[in-house]
């Protein structure tokens, strides 16, 4: 691979129009819909009167008393054993469990009509106690939201390894705090949405929609609306952000699509903000009890912990992923050989929680993290060199983690993290000290590191196509929400097949495509999507080099390819393209074999193994210790993605991942009040991250090469979140100094807030 950055073939199109999302959809004889949602965050069903919607001009209005599948649920290919039920049902029968959860689905011709006409579907409510807090879910008096759930506990995960009571008994220093990563949603530019078109007279299904897993979705409304999958295309061409949200089915693409073979119409639904801030899946929500056992030198003996996740109303499987991934990680890149750590998933009447970009590695490096910056000072150590003696170094890999989640053969198996972080503090400027700035504000650095595990779900298909014009098609079981597939697949199979990078188009995000697929999600679009391409353009080039061999009669071993033409051992040209190749195989011609095209596909298969890639944060902020009012001022990054396909869009992921986290450490929190009233429902209240407020980020790399996957590339996608929280706390953990334990629980809660800070720092 030259590793060399060609601008993005998928830009022109994105930025100048010509794009096609969900909403851009217009077909003849659409008609649009609009979900009646709960007001109410806990409440029994005690009637519905759709009569008033219906004779104000509804084409239908759809509940879950005249929806035939009402009996069926989403269904996952991953369902984790610890769930204990409490799945959601497509619409709400007898109970309503959170603000925003689906009870009616109204169609009109025009979306304002329909707006208008959804407020007359009359729902009789009777109100039940709602469980806003974990502590009162758990309480003996809460109110129960499913039979399955007893005390309100919807799964319990246990990763242990070694013996972590013993180990923290002998242990010379000890060390308990607790942390809280507050409640937040990927919040995509693009919210969810979907275009359904049923054809009644051929039994086929068309839908288009804002996904990330569009073979999923086909998966699931074939089996509830009982279709072959072969009669069910699932399309989501350009997906405006994703960041974990749109990672799983939703109902709501259910009942829109029976809403269109109902009517023979086709349907269209789009979910506006306020709606998604309520209805699309949540995520982080964690709080974490640690405690470390640590020598005199700071080297970590024993970790304990105990999780609780507030996993909302109901229970999708990427929610109890979040959670298991948070456990799982608990000793990030770390030698500690002794762990136990305990997490409860507890049901509250809010949204259902997800996944969200890093999907339980932010929650759990946050908390470990900042507890190695607290054993640095207790000894007297740096916080870089604390992190040193506790890190996994090169003698010791490969080296196994205590992530029994993701499998028993998962392996740090390459990389320099001692050398990472000894560049990342001399390179940054990193230092201990607590500076005043000229404007007398407090400044100090955080330092942190993040491990990511990358290509979860290691499968994924690819075919690669030569056309007899000796143009080159690539189809990928992939999607993408901007990660820049069309243009790093291209590359792969341009390289490869020895042609033009213009000669070669991509598709994805269609699963007419290809029989199977995955998606985009978990950092996979490298590891597994990429590795596929590269499978399939393997294959076709060998097939290619031994007809060419048939044609000019010399061994196939002696051939190569350079711009679309055949090449001698001696590097000469011959006058056989691959164009000529094509059209020779084509029906009639020398080479004819059959088939009606010369492709090939492939499934690549990781055989479950993860590539993790290190990502170390120095980041340097300043507080105004008379308002609490703070601000990041230098952000460096040592990265470490492997081979880089595309340096540029490798850039782009990782400075993009280090603001999203940002914003999650600094702003972004979904408030419930005690009645479960999203309070934090508008992007008036919901902050994130804007332009104007992110610092100049320095970005560095190393390219160490994996073993664990043909093309050597590690995921971006997700790494650089991981270490923003932890580094942020730690720079004003360092201006704030010794605290006491209520201005811990201020410290430690993120997002941080400037009233927050001022607590911890404030100079009265």
């Amino acid at each position: 691979m030259n590793d060399t950055s060609p601008v993005r073939v998928e830009d022109p199109r994105l930025l100048c129009g010509r794009a096609t999302f969900a909403d851009d959809v217009h077909l003849d004889r659409m008609v649009h819909a609009v979900f009646v949602r709960s007001p109410m965050a806990h409440a029994e069903i005690a009637g519905i009167d759709i009569e008033p919607a219906l004779a104000a001009g509804a084409l239908a209005v759809i509940t879950a008393e005249n929806f035939p599948f009402i009996d069926k649920k989403l269904i996952s290919r991953f369902w984790n054993l610890a769930i204990r039920g409490g799945q959601p049902d497509l619409l709400a029968t007898d109970r309503v469990r959170h603000v925003g959860e689906a009870v009616a689905l109204v169609i009109a011709e025009d979306r304002y009509v329909a707006e208008d006409i959804a407020v007359l579907v009359a729902v009789d409510y009777r109100p039940l106690p709602p469980v806003a807090t974990t502590a009162g879910a758990v309480a003996p008096d809460a109110a129960q939201l499913h039979e399955d759930w007893p005390q309100n506990i919807a799964a319990e995960i246990a990763n242990t390894s070694g013996d972590a009571k013993g180990a923290m008994a002998d242990a010379p220093r000890r060390l308990k705090k607790s942390f809280q990563f507050g409640r937040q949603t990927g919040l995509p530019l693009e919210t969810r949405g979907c275009v359904a078109d049923f054809d009644i007279d051929r039994n086929r299904l068309t839908i288009r929609i804002s996904t990330q897993t569009h073979y999923n979705v086909r998966n699931n409304l074939a089996e509830i609306l009982g279709l072959p999958e072969y009669d069910v295309r699932v399309i989501a061409e350009d997906v405006g952000g994703g960041f974990g949200a749109k990672s799983r089915p939703y109902a709501e693409e259910i009942i829109v699509s029976y809403a269109s073979r109902l009517l023979a119409r086709p349907v269209k639904w789009i979910e506006d903000r306020s709606e998604s801030l309520q209805a699309t899946t949540h995520s982080r929500a964690i709080e974490t009890e640690i405690e470390v056992g640590y020598d005199d030198a700071g080297r970590i003996l024993a970790l304990r912990g105990d999780l609780t996740v507030d996993i909302g109303a109901y229970v999708f499987t990427s929610g109890i992923i979040t959670a298991d991934v948070a456990s799982g990680q608990s000793a990030g890149p770390y030698k500690i050989a002794n762990i136990d750590v305990r997490t409860r998933c507890v049901g509250t009447n809010k949204t259902p929680l997800a996944t969200y970009r890093g999907a339980g590695q932010p929650e759990a490096t946050f908390p470990l993290e900042t507890m190695l910056d607290l054993v640095a000072r207790d000894v007297g150590i740096s916080a870089a060199e604390v992190r040193i003696r506790n890190i996994v170094a090169p003698a010791d890999m490969p080296y196994a983690p205590s992530i029994p989640y993701a499998g028993p053969d998962i392996r740090f198996e390459s990389g320099d993290y001692v050398g990472m972080i000894h560049r990342a503090e001399q390179v940054s400027g990193y230092h201990d000290r607590v500076e005043i700035l000229p404007d007398g504000r407090s400044a100090a650095w955080g330092f942190a590191c993040g491990i990511e595990a990358t290509g979860f779900v290691g499968f994924e298909s690819a075919r690669v196509r030569l056309d007899p014009s000796g143009a080159v098609t690539v189809a990928s079981g992939m999607t993408s929400q901007g990660q820049g597939q069309l243009t790093t697949y291209a590359q792969v199979c341009a390289e490869i097949l020895g042609v033009q990078l213009e000669n070669v188009t991509v598709s994805l995000g269609d699963s007419g495509l290809l029989p199977f697929g995955r998606g985009a999600f978990a950092s996979r679009g490298a590891v597994i999507g990429a590795n596929a391409v590269a499978g399939a353009a393997e294959k076709l080039r060998a097939r290619i080099l031994g007809l060419a061999g048939t044609l000019l009669q010399r061994p196939a071993a002696g051939l190569s390819v350079e711009a679309g033409r055949i090449m001698l051992q001696d590097g000469s040209k011959t006058d056989l393209t691959l164009a000529g190749i094509a059209q020779a195989s084509m029906p009639g011609g020398p080479l004819y074999a059959g088939a009606t095209a010369l492709e090939d596909e492939f499934i690549y298969d990781s055989k479950g193994t993860l590539t993790f890639a290190l990502s170390v944060h120095a980041v340097k902020v300043a507080v105004d210790t008379y308002s609490g009012d703070y601000q990041v001022v230098d952000y460096y990054i040592l990265h470490d993605a492997g081979r880089m396909l595309n340096p540029m869009i490798v850039d782009g992921q990782v400075v993009g991942g280090a603001v999203d986290g940002m914003g999650c450490a600094m702003l972004s929190e979904l408030l419930y009040n005690e009645d479960g009233q999203l309070v934090s429902g508008t992007l008036a209240d919901y902050l994130v991250m804007a332009a104007t407020e992110v610092p100049t980020i320095r970005l560095d790399h190393v390219q160490s090469t994996p073993t664990t996957n043909p093309l050597g590339v590690r995921g971006v996608g997700e790494g650089s979140v991981l270490p923003a929280a932890p580094a942020i706390v730690g720079a004003i953990s360092r201006i704030a100094g010794p605290l006491s334990v209520e201005q811990e629980q201020d410290l430690f809660s993120v997002p941080l807030n400037p009233a927050a800070v001022l607590r911890v720092t404030g100079r009265r």
